[in-house]
């Protein structure tokens, strides 16, 4: 009901859910199946998926074409009988898993499995026998369609699923029902990160559309299955994606379909590129436009890859590590602070950003001092904005030093002559810097800070 929000649970969406259970699923003696032969085309794409909001990159495209059989006992078989690909950079081979290359039949079984179990497992479908113990439901908007060929307009609501328990294996997204029958229209739907097998996986996205044709029967249309995955072990700013799409078409109802099709196993393949080019309807390439995916050059790859090592600093280094800016922050000696012992850490959380601080403790004085410091890289690296905290900060009054720090400090130990005239600043920092092109950058900033002379 558009403009109304409906409490989960209410009596008549569990009503349509229950609905469309006993629709999926009818008693032995009421099932018939429809009986049909159909064909379908579609596209894997498998790319490099960006954090940043810079293009895709494409690595490689497969083409599939696949014959698809149900019978009236509810038998299916898929026959994949065109297989091709190119691959678009040089990148290791590898299989794809066989749901990447066929259709999803029957809107799934009572679990729900991605990848061959190995990307998503035991997922309880929400139209399951045992759906209503995993999931609350709630009709969110209803729509009314007029499908070409059939004279009356068709109500169908849209179902919103929430798991009961997110920590488990779960659906979470949209069903689309027959207001009239319960039939599946469309499935929109994720997961629960609880749901993923494989340790890559980010997320899963399926989206499944199904078409009306002869009498109540909706059957496939249209299927999209996305797959990303990233590295576990470092938090780098890109992901490859799997990006499977289907399209069946041309039915034939109530076809001649003889015992020993479903005979064997469910899906059988023939081999890349053993099939003649005219089987496949649809360009290899040709619709990597419709998928936002544009083919590029090794030169290009190479250019961003500097660009992201570069903007990013991308690497497999630990995320927190030792650091100093200089020696004389480990060690250094002066009359103002006799020796002084200090020792720093880094920590980059994201690519963009990275913290350091520095602590010491002057052992004549007694004085400690601390310095804390964060930069942050925006998207593009157009800018670097710093701040800086900092207590007992070392500073020596004269134009210009009269030694260096480690010099002063062999000074001081060795021959008691300090060449420094010493004293302390605390305060905070902000700056921000531009680049200029490759060589040169302007940076504007404040200050406010306040200083102390030698035991003060």
């Amino acid at each position: 009901m558009p403009g109304q929000t409906r409490e989960f649970d209410d009596s008549a969406t569990l009503a349509l859910v229950r609905l469309a259970r006993d629709y999926r699923a009818p008693s032995p003696s009421d099932a018939v199946f429809p009986a049909y032969r159909a064909s379908a085309e579609g596209h894997v794409y498998f790319f490099l998926d960006r954090d940043d909001g810079g293009e895709p990159i494409p690595m490689r495209v497969d083409q599939v074409v696949v014959d698809l059989y149900q019978d009236s006992e509810g038998r299916r078989r898929q026959d994949i009988r065109g297989l091709r690909k190119k691959q678009l950079l040089p990148i290791r081979e590898f299989r794809y898993y066989i749901d990447r290359l066929t259709a999803v039949q029957n809107g799934f079984g009572n679990l729900i499995e991605i990848g061959e179990g190995l990307d998503v497992s035991d997922v309880p479908h929400p139209l399951g026998s045992d759906g209503e113990s995993h999931y609350h439901y709630r009709i969110v908007d209803s729509v009314t369609i007029r499908p070409q060929g059939f004279p009356e307009p068709i109500r169908v609501h849209e179902v919103e699923v929430r798991p009961r328990r997110e920590d488990r294996p779960a659906f979470v997204g949209s069903v689309f029902l027959d207001a009239t029958t319960g039939a599946l229209v469309n499935m929109w739907f994720s997961f629960t990160p609880a749901s993923y097998v494989d340790p890559r996986v980010d997320r899963v996205t399926v989206r499944l559309d199904h078409q009306r044709w002869e009498g109540d029967l909706w059957l496939p249309y249209r299927q999209v299955v996305e797959v990303r995955r990233e590295m576990p072990q470092f938090d780098l700013p890109v992901g490859s994606v799997i990006r499977a799409t289907l399209r069946v078409t041309d039915y034939e109802f109530d076809p001649d379909l003889p015992a020993w099709r479903f005979r064997g196993p469910r899906v059988t393949a023939v081999p890349y590129g053993a099939a003649d080019s005219t089987v496949f309807e649809a360009g290899l390439m040709d619709r990597m436009a419709e998928e936002g995916l544009s083919p590029v050059s090794l030169e290009r790859l190479e250019d961003e890859a500097r660009h992201v090592a570069r903007q990013h600093l991308a690497s497999g280094l630990p995320r927190v590590r030792f650091y100093t800016d200089r020696f004389s922050s480990l060690l250094r000696a002066n009359r103002a602070e006799g020796v002084r012992l200090g020792l720093g850490a880094s920590y980059s959380p994201r690519p963009a950003l990275k913290l350091d601080g520095r602590a010491g403790l002057a052992t004549g004085s007694r004085t400690p001092g601390a310095t804390v410091r964060g930069r942050w890289t925006s998207p593009g690296g157009s800018s670097t904005t710093t701040l800086e905290l900092y207590a007992a900060q070392l500073r020596d009054t004269g134009p210009r030093p009269g030694a260096s720090n480690a010099l002063n400090t062999l000074s001081t130990l060795f021959r008691n002559l300090d060449y420094s005239d010493p004293h302390f600043a605390t305060g905070v920092r902000v700056g921000l810097e531009r680049p200029l092109g490759e060589s040169a950058s302007v940076e504007i900033g404040g200050v406010i800070e306040e200083h102390s002379g030698p035991g003060e």
